[in-house]
């Protein structure tokens, strides 16, 4: 499998509240950290839900990579900062090499 793109992994990190306890909240923002893997990102599918006083478009995409990804992390790529929906799957053929799936999602408006 060829794995032309670079998608950005961003990691996020546990916010601590004024008592220095964790929160389960976690933020993923510039200070948390970032990692380039080789992948490749295929179009899914997208949709329109009504909701009043929005007009959200949630796109979904399918990316494949070669390095584990976990699924509370975000991937950035083409400019779009998406989030991996559920698990990702581990495939793994006969021979040893493994390689993972992501389903991704993008909401934007």
């Amino acid at each position: 499998m060829q794995l032309p793109h670079r998608l950005t992994v961003v990691t996020p990190v546990p916010i601590t509240d004024e008592y220095t306890n964790p929160v389960p909240r976690l933020t993923y923002g510039p200070d948390a950290p970032r990692r380039i893997v080789a992948g490749l990102v295929q179009p899914g599918s997208s949709t329109e839900p009504v909701v009043p006083g929005r007009q959200p478009v949630v796109t979904s995409w399918r990316a494949f990579t070669a390095e584990p990804v976990t699924a509370r992390e975000r991937i950035e790529w083409d400019g779009r900062t998406f989030e991996i929906a559920g698990e990702p799957a581990r495939w793994s053929p006969r021979f040893g090499y493994a390689h993972y799936e992501l389903t991704l999602t993008h909401v934007e408006g």
